[in-house]
């Protein structure tokens, strides 16, 4: 369903009727957020537009205190991911807090979409992504630098809007001179939780578990209560997020703003915000969610089709949103502004 249509609907019914009746969209108090969420971040940042809105409020909440991010990592199997990252860590002054690593050398392996293309060839000209290191070496050291500075066992969010395959990467390692762990030990003993955007429920053929099937199969089989591994939050593609949209102001921001650059390239000024609710669910936490029964997602390792099984608990949720769409968007809006030196035209 469109924004458009909700906002139709909400209109038709009249909105005080739906949050004054029991059983109808409830009105979601959201707590301050007292402590910094220490996050990791793993997205594909590439094709789809929404990375464009995801990156402006992952900045904007380190600036305000809320996150504290110890690494990113671009999944995209196409050159500009890491690339795109670089430039709004740039853009908000950013440069230094962490180190940003991409799925190389199979990033390699095909062209970006045109916004990507746009905003790299506007604010980094000549960058890809074969400049960066391994995204499983990015992950072992942001783990590793959390611990040195006195992180709680059990206390590191790990973000994935993403295809699997950073952190299929970053599990398999071995111990090295950057830790006596291996990246396994690390994801059991030091991550609080994953939250993934990712499948349908009950059931389907989604994005990031289809472009790499296998990887998203085995970890949905794999990183299991069962097998010492943290919870698995996953905001499924059919359960409301998508009705959370976010408008980019586009013709009040200056195109040295490299969202707005890319909406403009795009032709557009809005996008759904699957990719952001998953950051939002990491720092606000279950304020307006539903979360299923501890569950199973099995994966078909030829196709990525997944299916939810409720009566197989392996540490696994899925979500549904549980407020309006609006309640949501305003969570997310106003990003924007940033605090750093933007770029020079």
């Amino acid at each position: 369903m469109t924004r458009n249509v909700l906002l139709i609907l909400f209109a038709l019914v009249g909105l005080p009727l739906i949050y004054g009746c029991e059983g109808h969209l409830k009105q979601a108090v959201f707590a301050p957020v007292q402590v910094p969420v220490d996050m990791i971040y793993d997205d594909d940042c590439d094709g789809d537009i929404d990375c464009a809105v995801t990156q402006p409020i992952i900045h904007h909440w380190i600036d305000i205190g809320i996150v504290k991010t110890w690494g990113m990592v671009s999944s995209a199997p196409s050159k500009l991911g890491a690339p795109t990252m670089k430039v709004f860590q740039k853009y908000y002054g950013h440069e230094g807090l962490f180190s940003i690593g991409a799925w190389t050398p199979s990033c390699r392996l095909r062209e970006s979409s045109a916004w990507n293309s746009a905003v790299v060839g506007e604010f980094d000209t000549g960058d890809t992504c074969a400049s960066y290191p391994q995204c499983g070496t990015i992950l072992r050291q942001a783990v590793a630098n959390y611990i040195v500075a006195g992180g709680k066992t059990n206390g590191l969010t790990y973000v994935i809007t993403g295809q699997l395959s950073c952190e299929e990467e970053f599990r398999a390692t071995q111990a090295d001179a950057i830790s006596l762990l291996t990246g396994a030990q690390m994801e059991q003993q030091f991550l609080k939780e994953f939250v993934l955007m990712n499948s349908y429920s009950p059931s389907g053929l989604e994005y990031n578990c289809k472009t790499n099937a296998v990887a998203c199969s085995a970890f949905f089989t794999n990183v299991t209560s069962t097998n010492g591994y943290p919870p698995v939050y996953v905001v499924p593609f059919n359960t409301g997020a998508v009705n959370v949209v976010t408008q980019v102001p586009v013709a009040s921001l200056p195109l040295t703003n490299p969202s707005a650059y890319a909406f403009n390239s795009a032709k557009s000024t809005e996008s759904p915000d699957e990719d952001p609710l998953a950051v939002e669910f990491a720092v606000f936490g279950s304020t307006g969610w539903k979360i299923s029964a501890q569950s199973a997602n099995l994966v078909d390792t030829s196709t990525g089709e997944n299916s939810w099984k409720s009566k197989k608990a392996s540490g696994q949720y899925y979500l549904s949103t549980d407020i309006s769409p609006i309640e949501f968007e305003n969570i997310l809006a106003n990003p924007w502004v940033s605090t750093g030196a933007p770029f020079a035209r």
